[in-house]
């Protein structure tokens, strides 16, 4: 059998001297359970790391402008679902969400009702720098909706919003930070008013059928039963604990 894994022995960021990972990572891989073995040149680790880099990039740049752009690298990518029935409260919701310098990251569908189309790409055109997507809702149920426009949805993770409710600020940084920093493994987060601030990974997302019939969140419990694994669910008590240490 194959198994995968990172060598940090040519690693920029792997300080021999010192035994130690500029990004502070070997602790946090052992925190999630993951198997550290040390050798003469130095550690590996049973899983992948995606901070690995070699000694040859970007050899001009200082170790923390290497840190900087490797961490810009690595965040998280994806797709914000965004539930719109007023102009002003979607302008609302997109400009918040524009305070994030990586929001170009993420991919926008808008499903909307009672805004009218020229006041829609006004809005959007305006103020959305990336891709976006116009999905009008057809009927009422938002589970079917949302599930029908994921084949416009880019890969990564899912962020699902009702620009009627107030959203966390830091809604993505906290989730790239227990993705990317502290090294969760994450599927689901549930939202904090039905669907509303809900997180999941996109491509499970779809194969599971979003939360159509089911919940989600069951459907992953169910799995996680069956296979007597970690159903990779955080709540968002637990989110911002973590963001909070």
């Amino acid at each position: 059998m194959v198994r995968l894994g990172t060598f940090c022995s040519q690693c920029c960021f792997y300080d021999s001297t010192n035994k130690s990972c500029a990004h502070k990572l070997l602790d946090v891989f052992q925190s999630r359970d993951a198997q550290v073995e040390w050798h003469e040149d130095g550690p590996s680790i049973d899983r992948i790391c995606q901070y690995r880099r070699n000694h040859e990039w970007n050899e001009d740049k200082t170790i923390e402008e290497k840190i900087k752009l490797c961490q810009d690298h690595v965040y998280l990518t994806g797709t914000i679902v965004v539930l719109a029935n007023n102009k002003d409260s979607l302008l609302s919701t997109i400009t918040k969400l524009n305070s994030n310098p990586k929001i170009s990251n993420f991919k926008f569908i808008i499903i909307y009702t009672n805004i009218k189309q020229n006041d829609l790409l006004d809005v959007c055109g305006n103020n959305i720098n990336g891709q976006y997507k116009l999905v009008y809702a057809a009927n009422n149920n938002i589970n079917f909706q949302i599930y029908k426009s994921l084949v416009f949805a880019k890969n990564g993770y899912l962020f699902i919003l009702d620009s009627n409710k107030i959203f966390d600020d830091n809604i993505i940084d906290k989730i790239n930070y227990v993705v990317n920093k502290k090294l969760f493994r994450l599927l689901h987060v549930p939202g904090i008013d039905n669907l509303h601030q809900s997180v999941s990974m996109v491509h499970i997302y779809k194969w599971l059928k979003g939360d159509l019939e089911v919940e989600f969140k069951n459907k992953l419990e169910d799995i996680s039963e069956q296979e007597k694994s970690d159903a990779q669910i955080l709540t968002w008590k637990e989110i911002n604990e973590e963001y909070s240490n």
